[in-house]
């Protein structure tokens, strides 16, 4: 694992770089997640999406890397190798006396059906055991967002149900569907 100048993890992949979001990429996450397909199948991401929230969720990620060893919270900009473009997100907010970690991302619309966001959490999840030492990372996703349940099957989520009516959105109850990787089985 390599570190940047910050001492903060910078991952790689085949055709991806996953590092820090800098106040500099501001911008870039409010076209990308200001996208209302983004929206609809997220929970935290608002919209309208706006500048003004990038940069507050920047700086609130900041915070998170400046203890990101202790509390296993933080969340890397994904970049293709290529060009340096950022395409999407992708982290984790940590239960280190657990050894859990819940797991997230979104990714450019203009990205999906590629591979990207498969290629990013494999090299997220191995991290997350090998580096962290987390053996349980759980991922919950609105049913009906297929793409999402594909890409965490891929890396070896396993479904364990579904949460009925777990969200209001939009004045709709939206059920949550539960994956989780498992490091180890527990023996009780």
């Amino acid at each position: 694992m390599d570190l940047d100048e910050s001492h903060r993890p910078v991952l790689d992949s085949q055709r991806l770089v996953l590092r820090a979001l800098e106040m500099s990429d501001a911008a870039r996450v409010a076209a990308l997640a200001g996208d209302k397909r983004i929206y609809d199948v997220t929970l935290l991401i608002p919209h309208p999406y706006e500048l003004k929230h990038a940069e507050e969720w920047i700086t609130k990620l900041n915070g998170f890397w400046e203890r990101w060893r202790e509390d296993w919270t933080m969340a890397f900009g994904l970049r293709l190798k290529s060009t340096n473009e950022l395409i999407g997100a992708m982290g984790l907010v940590g239960t280190p006396k657990h050894k859990r970690a819940e797991f997230g991302y979104w990714l450019g619309v203009s990205y999906w059906g590629n591979g990207y966001a498969t290629e990013a959490a494999r090299v997220v999840v191995a991290f997350a055991q090998q580096e962290l030492g987390v053996n349980r990372l759980e991922a919950g996703v609105f049913d009906g967002n297929e793409a999402s349940m594909k890409v965490l099957r891929k890396i070896g989520f396993v479904e364990e149900g579904i949460l009925r009516q777990k969200f209001l959105k939009d004045g709709k109850f939206v059920d949550d569907r539960v994956f989780a990787n498992l490091t180890a089985i527990s023996r009780a």
